[in-house]
């Protein structure tokens, strides 16, 4: 969703090289049930979902909770696994 310009509504890089992204406060129910469909959910995923499962990427060290509100940032290394992933 972030390299699509459709969904910059939703979610966006705020700078991409850093890995640094944002979720948009109005959108953030639309992107919480498209990542829950991108994922093969059965049920709908929503925000509460979404947020818990981000926790959980931020214990395992695969992003980071920035200071702002509704935005984080990809590990080093999962930034550069997502860069060589093709589209």
């Amino acid at each position: 969703m972030l390299e699509d310009p459709t969904m910059a509504h939703c979610v966006a890089w705020v700078p991409a090289a850093a890995g640094v992204f944002r979720f948009s406060s109005r959108n953030k129910d639309q992107v919480a049930a498209l990542w829950g469909k991108r994922k093969g959910n059965k049920r709908p995923m929503t925000y509460q979902k979404m947020s818990r499962a981000l926790r959980n990427y931020a214990r395992s060290g695969e992003i980071f909770k920035v200071k702002k509100k509704l935005t984080y940032q990809f590990s080093r290394d999962t930034l550069t696994l997502l860069q060589r992933k093709p589209t």
